[in-house]
């Protein structure tokens, strides 16, 4: 009995950690960091961030901490942190009828933060 409850929590938890990743109405697909040179991808399940030659910097998936997606005046913004990246990341979708993201990376170390438009490639 106690190896149900075990399994039952074990995949209770799971289920948390995949709706965790609900993007709900944000838009999936890829946006290019020109000044980076990274290609952000929101899949259904998963954010990454990888080189503009296809190979992965960062899989954001399991490391993401107070995931939140809320709209605003501004449009719809997607928030997360990284303990492993020291690094708070913020993509808003503005309400104008362009497919560009604006990327918003806050260092923990700094009080400078990263602030750029990336464009929908697909």
């Amino acid at each position: 009995m106690k190896k149900v409850t075990a399994l039952l929590l074990v995949a209770l938890m799971a289920v948390g950690v995949v709706s965790a990743l609900d993007l709900g109405d944000f838009p999936t697909g890829k946006w290019l960091d020109e000044k980076w040179n990274g290609v952000w991808e929101f899949g259904v399940n998963s954010i990454k961030l990888n080189s503009t030659d296809g190979s992965l910097i960062y899989d954001f998936t399991d490391t993401m901490k107070d995931f939140k997606l809320s709209p605003s005046k501004d449009g719809l913004t997607l928030t997360f942190s990284c303990a492993e990246t020291q690094r708070a990341y913020s993509f808003t979708k503005p309400l104008a009828l362009s497919t560009d993201l604006i990327l918003t990376v806050d260092p923990t170390w700094t009080a400078e933060n990263y602030v750029t438009n990336i464009k929908f490639m697909k």
